[in-house]
């Protein structure tokens, strides 16, 4: 796959993106948004705006702070990923709106661009990340401990920037192939607890933006560098040879098959986490279970970090961990925030290590179009009880972001929520901004 194929399909796109995939932008939008006033205070977060330099990008969530575009961009990804609420694009394994809308609203704001520019932007950046996945992504990437995220973010940032600075193709197209050079990240923080997790797709973030600046400044990259002999595919993936021609489709686009997370943890514990919630709702008494054990995709039963029954000592692993989701939401009928944070509660660490992830053929033949999921308990009445989540819980972003930002913006909120979800009424992406306090 050339990335001047790419580059010339997005193009060609943009003008076709309009009503739905519009206003799936928005909604993206605000969810992004949701998650970055969600983890405004958490340490990650504190930690990126402590290293921001000063300028005139808006630092979202923070009364006010300005820095400069690069780091606001940092700033404001590791916000969006704090939580670990962010959007997924399942197919493509990947978080696109903690790295596109940091990136599309910095340069958005920079250049006041009108906010149907930035919503087309930021379906652009979504379809670039899985387009380049689609040619990449094999087992073996998973098996190497990379991180999809940062992987293939920095092309969605890339492309969104691309975008609103005005870049034809063949200039888009190199900044796609600088980009690639900061493709990385690696999944050890699974194992060891640690927290460059959040700051991973931040760097990706920053990168594609700057990656497209050096482009409109005339710098090339590789066009080449995803099939290349050097490229992505085989450094990443241990594929050789030709990935075949991108097939950007405005009737598939990747925004469209984008969904929201109803629970604050990693994508893949989502349908477990669901069907121990059911489990719960029936009146399971947790200190009644002997055993469990949570019926999942291969890819979720090893995914880095999600089969860990033990060491949940830091939050991150908490939050990756299946048995510790399902241990939670069968306690509490529910997963909260406060579950992840502070020191591990020792009765959900016993009920935790009493449960055990299988792969499911079923669920593993469907994955990723689908995400089913069963949880089935063993009680010391020597009952066997189990519950299945095959329908995705639909949340509602407006009630997330009145959630999460409500208690920052206050009346504020409604002003915000209208420009976004009337995005022709002339709000440009500077005035959206500046009431990101």
């Amino acid at each position: 796959m050339l990335l001047t194929d790419l580059a010339e399909q997005l193009d060609t796109a943009a003008p076709g993106i309009t009503g739905e995939l519009i206003d799936q932008a928005g909604t993206c939008l605000l969810d992004a948004l949701a998650c970055a006033y969600g983890g405004r205070d958490l340490p990650w977060a504190r930690q990126a705006r402590a290293i921001a330099g000063s300028g005139d990008a808006t630092i979202w969530a923070t009364g006010g702070l300005r820095s400069g575009l690069t780091d606001a961009v940092f700033a404001n990804s590791v916000a969006c990923h704090a939580l670990l609420h962010e959007d997924t694009h399942a197919e493509s394994r990947v978080h696109p709106g903690t790295m596109v809308i940091p990136a599309a609203l910095a340069i958005g704001e920079r250049l006041r661009s009108p906010l149907p520019a930035l919503l087309r932007a930021i379906v652009l950046g979504y379809e670039a990340i899985a387009q380049v996945s689609a040619a990449v992504l094999t087992e073996e990437f998973g098996a190497r401990g990379w991180r999809a995220s940062s992987v293939f973010g920095p092309f969605g940032a890339a492309a969104a920037a691309a975008h609103l600075l005005g870049l034809k193709p063949i200039a888009a197209a190199h900044a796609l192939g600088i980009a690639a050079s900061s493709a990385a990240g690696l999944c050890q923080w699974a194992r060891d607890g640690t927290a460059e997790v959040f700051f991973q797709n931040a760097g990706a973030a920053r990168a594609g933006v700057v990656a497209a600046l050096l482009a409109g400044e005339g710098a090339t990259g590789a066009t080449s560098a995803v099939d290349g002999i050097f490229g992505l595919r085989q450094a990443f993936g241990g594929a050789r040879g030709e990935a075949g021609p991108p097939d950007v489709r405005l009737d598939r686009m990747a925004i469209s098959q984008t969904f929201f997370k109803a629970h604050p943890s990693c994508a893949l514990t989502q349908e477990p986490i669901d069907a121990a919630i059911s489990l719960a709702a029936q009146g399971i008494d947790p200190a009644q279970v002997v055993e469990a054990t949570v019926h999942t995709s291969g890819v979720a039963a090893r995914y880095p970090g999600c089969a860990n029954a033990t060491a949940l000592t830091a939050p991150i692993s908490r939050q990756m961990s299946l048995q510790f989701a399902v241990a939670a939401a069968l306690t509490d009928g529910e997963i909260s925030p406060e579950r992840y944070a502070g020191a591990l509660d020792p009765g959900l660490a016993k009920l935790a290590a009493r449960i055990s992830v299988a792969v499911d053929p079923v669920a593993d033949a469907a994955f990723p179009a689908r995400r089913d999921a069963r949880v089935t308990v063993r009680l010391t009445d020597g009952r066997v009880v189990s519950a299945e989540s095959c329908e995705r819980v639909q949340v509602s972003v407006i009630e997330k972001f009145r959630s999460y930002a409500e208690p920052v913006l206050g009346a504020g909120i409604d002003t915000v929520l209208r420009a976004v979800r009337e995005p022709f009424s002339g709000t440009d992406s500077a005035e959206l901004a500046a009431h990101l306090r």
